[in-house]
């Protein structure tokens, strides 16, 4: 036990110093419980960031998963969207999309386009032309969005 004895030392000349000098408690004990505060500070800033990067690492987890299951959905959709524009005909939102739309705020801005992107689908079933819709416009529509698909004039 030859560790003992080295700490006795060096342990036992401080204790001595204390005793000899008065106030140096106190200010030892001062200077310990800043230390404390310190330190608990620091713990609790490590926990926190510590539980930030867990839940950070869950949405992105999350977000991953939903895209997994959107993207075959969406691609498959896009010609059903293609030849909607073309046929002037309503089509509805896949229901895979529909039931996810609780979930959609955490793919961010993308979520936010595919919201909207049901919600369009959505107005657009509701809406009825205007009765005095000239013959020529909606012809003219189709030119547009056939140039725009890139099917040409």
């Amino acid at each position: 036990m030859d560790w003992i004895g080295w700490i006795k030392g060096p342990v036992g000349a401080a204790v001595q110093w204390f005793e000899a000098h008065s106030g140096t408690a106190s200010w030892l004990e001062a200077v310990g419980s800043i230390t404390a505060i310190v330190f608990v500070y620091l713990f609790a800033l490590f926990q926190g960031r510590r539980t930030r990067s867990h839940e950070t690492t869950d949405r992105i987890r999350r977000a991953q998963g939903l895209a997994l299951i959107l993207i075959p959905v969406l691609t498959a959709f896009r010609p059903k969207i293609e030849t909607a524009i073309i046929q002037e005909s309503k089509p509805a939102p896949p229901d895979e999309i529909v039931h996810l739309l609780d979930q959609l705020y955490v793919l961010g801005v993308a979520g936010g386009l595919i919201l909207q992107m049901v919600a369009v689908l959505q107005a657009n079933q509701r809406a009825e032309l205007p009765p005095n819709e000239t013959e020529n416009a909606p012809a003219s529509y189709k030119l547009i969005a056939r140039q725009r698909l890139g099917y040409g004039a």
